[in-house]
């Protein structure tokens, strides 16, 4: 089989120390480079000359081609899938172009902003026989499939409950930048309970199955900001902030057991742990700990520990035997690597389908709907 080739769309010409918003695009420019299954063959952006000036600016060959409308990149017969790594307000109008012309599509998670467009898009795939491949990043994580391979075992007896609680350091500073607005708003798709919550409850999902009741109590420390626009200056003084930086929900999982998370927005966690992640069974219990950072970006100091009835605990190895090209990317990127070569290995448990998707979504929305707002 040859090279998949790539049509990447919304990739910016900077690369920052750490990341702006903006530049998401650049670590699936990177996967799809460093990996020995994909091939970037064309990009696409708001314009012809911006496309352009990203391919110069990372200095990708000659041959990869610029485009100015997500219909035009769709229409290469050279493009086999299209790679969408844009603000998820824009993910429907880019989409659903290449699903039309019948091609595979990536896009990053969350998928799209309501559940409606979500159930639009997989009646069209499903009638034009393409695969949307969701890079929901976490359920790529090592740590994460050794926990779905622990609970495959048995080991741990029937699950009768789950824990998580995580710490976040991206509080609400006095400016934000107005482009993402939207994360400070309950009611859009890159709030940051879509993502701060969206992204360890898709993995919790992905290990435990659904839910079949849920709870939620959603608290906002800090109620407004000033936004600024690209020249640094306040265009909206005062912003009402609407999506709470504390988020706990309760509930109750198909299997029957008892799940509760909680995320709380402080600088650093009192213990040096950011994510706790507990799984009890009957017949023992399973710990997932790691420090501060971002769930789906691979947490530092990341430890499973296994304890088995009353025998001692031991700790579980999980890192996976990867290729070197692993290394070329940055610590965000691992996990978006190993998304891609799920996808090229059709590796189902590394990567959401979008009917998976549309679950979470539901699910996200119904806490949402009964969130006690405090």
């Amino acid at each position: 089989m040859g090279l998949i080739r790539v049509g990447l769309i919304g990739l910016g010409p900077v690369r920052s120390e750490g990341y702006r918003p903006g530049e998401w695009g650049i670590q699936h420019m990177d996967a799809i480079n460093n990996s020995p299954h994909f091939e970037l063959v064309a990009v696409a952006n708001s314009s012809v000359a911006s496309a352009q000036r990203s391919i110069d600016a990372h200095k990708l060959p000659a041959t990869v081609k610029a485009y100015g409308s997500p219909q035009d990149i769709a229409a290469d017969p050279n493009v086999d899938l299209i790679s969408v790594a844009v603000n998820i307000n824009r993910h429907y109008e880019l989409v659903k172009p290449a699903l039309v012309a019948k091609k595979n599509v990536i896009v990053e998670f969350p998928f799209m902003p309501t559940v409606e467009q979500t159930e639009e898009l997989i009646e069209l795939a499903n009638a034009n026989d393409v695969k949307v491949f969701v890079a929901a990043q976490a359920r790529a994580d090592p740590a994460v499939l050794k926990l779905k391979e622990i609970l495959a075992s048995k080991v741990l007896g029937e699950i009768v409950h789950t824990q998580f609680t995580a710490q976040n350091a991206m509080g609400t500073p006095p400016m934000w930048p107005e482009s993402t607005e939207g994360f400070f708003d309950i009611s859009a798709g890159i709030s940051r309970v879509n993502i701060l919550l969206g992204h360890p409850l898709d993995a919790l999902v992905s290990v435990l199955g659904g839910f079949k009741s849920v709870q939620s109590i959603f608290k906002t420390q800090v109620r407004t900001t000033n936004l600024v626009g690209n020249a640094g200056k306040v265009t909206k003084p005062n912003y009402k902030i609407t999506a709470p930086d504390i988020l706990t929900v309760q509930g109750i999982m198909n299997s029957g057991a008892t799940a509760a998370l909680s995320i709380r927005t402080c600088p650093l966690p009192a213990d040096g742990v950011g994510f706790r992640w507990l799984i009890t069974g009957t017949e023992g219990e399973a710990a997932f700990t790691a420090g501060p950072g971002v769930f789906q970006m691979n947490p530092t100091s990341a430890k499973i520990t296994l304890k088995k009835g009353v025998a001692d605990s031991e700790e579980i190895e999980f890192n996976q035997k990867e290729g070197n090209y692993y290394a070329n990317m940055g610590p965000m990127g691992g996990n978006t690597m190993r998304f891609y070569e799920a996808v090229a290995k059709g590796d189902v448990g590394a990567y959401s389908t979008i009917e998976q998707t549309l679950e979470t979504e539901k699910l996200m929305h119904e806490l949402k709907k009964v969130a006690i707002i405090v």
